[in-house]
């Protein structure tokens, strides 16, 4: 008897079990049969990955730097003022140009006291001669030309104070030796046929004649050969390097 309870029992909860599972089911499908109420959210993208660090990024931090409020990126340079332009020097004075043929000769003098020869090339003080002809003369100066007419270069009155001093200065002596009583030298004379040799340095390798030298043109000499002839503007006399 106690079985047949017992499986009385168990055939009747096996059942209720199995309708309480249909219902369930039921539930389910009957869930799962309704729509949905309209468009659910749009789905969310997903954000970029930060960028790489650059280090060109932080320069307007080192600019603006909080603790010195003057710092400033632009480097100001302050120009100095340019000097002025170096002043041109006296040109010297020209007292004639030659040319015999071998390029022209230009006679000038730069420190108002003497004379000399000066070739192409050559240095007149602060200026090198670069061409000459008979009107125009054109020196460099500073890496520029500079050309002057000859009439412009001419010894002009004022001056001749230097090359009249001697005359004057002898007047003053003949006439304080009047009034001193004190006996003038005579002016010195030429010698008459002196020893053959060449006179001082007048520029390009050249010596002038010595006066009362009366040797022939080609006379060598300690070097040096005479060199002597008839110009149209008179004698030319000087001595070159015999070599």
């Amino acid at each position: 008897m106690l079985n047949l309870v017992l499986l009385a029992g168990l055939v009747a909860g096996s059942m209720e079990l199995r309708r309480r599972w249909l219902d369930r089911r039921g539930r389910e499908a009957q869930v799962l049969r309704i729509q949905p109420l309209g468009v659910g959210p749009a789905p969310v993208a997903a954000p970029e990955p930060p960028g790489r660090l650059q280090p060109m990024q932080y320069f307007e931090v080192a600019e603006r730097f909080l603790f010195a409020r003057d710092r400033n990126p632009q480097v100001i340079v302050e120009k100095k003022p340019e000097p002025p332009p170096k002043p041109m020097p006296n040109f010297p004075l020209v007292y004639g140009v030659m040319d015999i043929g071998m390029g022209p000769t230009v006679f000038m003098s730069y420190d108002r006291e003497k004379q000399q020869g000066y070739r192409l090339g050559d240095k007149v003080g602060e200026f090198t001669l670069k061409a000459a002809n008979q009107k125009d003369i054109t020196f460099e100066w500073e890496g520029k030309p500079v050309t002057k007419p000859i009439d412009e270069l001419r010894p002009k009155p004022e001056d001749a104070p230097r090359q009249a001093e001697a005359p004057a200065v002898a007047a003053n002596q003949r006439m304080n030796s009047n009034v001193n009583s004190v006996p003038v030298a005579p002016p010195p004379k030429i010698p008459e046929n002196v020893k053959p040799a060449p006179g001082q340095d007048i520029g390009m390798g050249r010596r002038g004649c010595i006066p009362g030298d009366n040797s022939p043109a080609g006379t060598v000499a300690d070097g040096y050969k005479k060199v002597s002839y008839q110009y149209a503007f008179g004698p030319i006399c000087y001595w070159e390097s015999a070599r």
